[in-house]
């Protein structure tokens, strides 16, 4: 595809990045042209200079045929009226990234219809409930929803006292309903470790303690899953949050709607008024996380858990480190480098959340929406969970799961399929038929095979 991507920040030249090692052609406009001329160094993409009202440039731009608009500035107001500007020169799809929710409030206007942005997209806002996921199974490393909340995916971490290590997954007695989709490994040599194993497992594969085990199945299948593996379970009550953040606001009002009591960091005291005004019944404090006596004073280690959603990956870090110091049992730092991810997980602080990464997944699937559904990341980038639809065309039809080996990379695994409403996982005897919704687990290179597969 041909994409003009406008605004060369943070998720904007990530975007272009991903964008071109899929081998689409990217043209990134900023008007900063130092900036782009270090990108262009970096990345294999086409750049250009100039100001986002300059209705002539994208004029001529359209004599490249875009397939579609993506604007990513900073600014709300310029990115809708960009996509205004060039859906009335005659670009086909307009995206527009958003930060304020009242966008998105259809109660009075339709902002999408008036200014013609086709899809609106809201990093902050993916990555609040990605963060969310998780936090609702304290005790899990990931968790997410898909076929409309009749399936669930949960990532959990097998304990020491896990003692079928020498069973293989189909001998595990697991129930009916539900698979193991995905297993990480941590490699140990001596004392030292290197890097993590990420193993899509079959049937043969076996469950070692300390693995990472990805589990897909129906709510109802998913009940009893802390029993079968000794888990232990703790209910949501509290959470402490580091920073006023778009990402922490749209948390609060998550989590504030689940009755959690919540307390909020800020160092900035015009930020903290505006925190106090929208959220009254949350506890606003004025000060710098940076500062361990203070987060021993206001004990933070008695939370559920403790988010660092500031807008540097260096304060997050430093902040989360001091949490982890403190006592706290589960932190999360909000991070822009996914490479820091394993990292983080070997200084005990268990999750890394990325807000390019959830834009970039969002954006991936509107542009393969001829039949990719949804894209997701799971494993620190190392997996993806894809939900697409089976086309009439495609050479599985009919074929049982356990005989698809023949057609199959072994790095990808069919978890679900949902056919005529019905919703089950993939277990061997099922089949593919035209216009199913089927949920994958796969290696991310293989990403551009699956419209040729399904």
């Amino acid at each position: 595809m041909n994409i003009i991507i406008l605004g060369a920040g943070l998720l904007g030249t990530y975007v272009a990045s991903v964008l071109s090692k899929e081998e689409h052609n990217v043209t990134l406009v900023d008007r900063d042209q130092k900036k782009l001329d270090r990108i262009s160094g970096e990345i294999d993409i086409a750049t250009v200079a100039g100001e986002a009202s300059d209705w002539k440039l994208f004029e001529q731009l359209f004599d490249t045929r875009p397939d579609a608009f993506i604007a990513m500035t900073g600014s709300d107001e310029t990115n809708l009226a960009c996509c205004l500007l060039v859906k009335n020169l005659g670009y086909p799809r307009t995206i527009c990234r958003i930060k304020e929710l009242s966008y998105l409030d259809r109660s009075r206007l339709d902002f999408g219809r008036l200014f013609y942005v086709d899809h609106f997209i809201n990093a902050e806002i993916i990555a609040a409930q990605e963060i969310l996921k998780t936090l609702l199974h304290p005790t899990d490393l990931f968790a997410a929803n898909f076929a409309h909340g009749a399936i669930q995916m949960r990532t959990i971490a097998i304990p020491d006292t896990w003692d079928k290590s020498s069973l293989p997954l189909s001998q595990l007695g697991l129930p009916e309903e539900l698979i193991v989709g995905l297993i990480i490994r941590t490699n140990r040599k001596g004392s030292s470790f290197s890097e993590d194993t990420v193993i899509f497992p079959h049937g043969q594969d076996l469950l070692l303690p300390g693995d990472q085990a990805t589990l897909v199945g129906p709510p109802s299948a998913m009940q009893n899953l802390h029993d079968f593996f000794s888990l232990p379970h703790k209910k949501l009550s509290s959470i402490v949050i580091v920073g006023g953040t778009h990402t922490a606001m749209h948390l609060t009002h998550l989590l504030l709607k689940m009755d959690v009591r919540i307390k909020l960091f800020e160092k900035e005291e015009k930020v903290c008024e505006r925190l106090a005004s929208l959220f009254p019944t949350a506890v606003i404090i004025n000060h710098d996380a940076n500062d361990y006596s203070f987060l021993l004073s206001e004990k933070v280690q008695d939370a559920d858990a403790f988010i660092a959603s500031m807008h540097h990956d260096e304060e997050n870090i430093l902040v989360s480190a001091l949490a982890k110091q403190a006592g706290c049992e589960k932190v999360a730092a909000l991070i822009s480098d996914t490479n820091l991810s394993p990292t983080l997980q070997k200084l005990g602080i268990t999750y890394a959340f990325s807000e390019k990464i959830h834009i970039t997944n969002r954006l991936l699937s509107i542009l393969h929406e001829q039949n990719i559904v949804s894209i997701s990341s799971i494993a620190g980038d190392r997996a993806n969970v894809v939900e697409i639809k089976v086309s009439y065309d495609s050479q599985l039809i009919g074929i049982p799961l356990s005989d698809l080996s023949n057609y199959l990379p072994r790095d990808l695994i069919i978890a679900v399929i949902e056919n005529k409403g019905r919703v089950m996982v993939g277990k061997g005897s099922r089949i593919l038929s035209p216009n199913d919704t089927i949920i994958i687990i796969t290696s991310p290179t293989r990403i551009h095979e699956l419209q040729q597969l399904f």
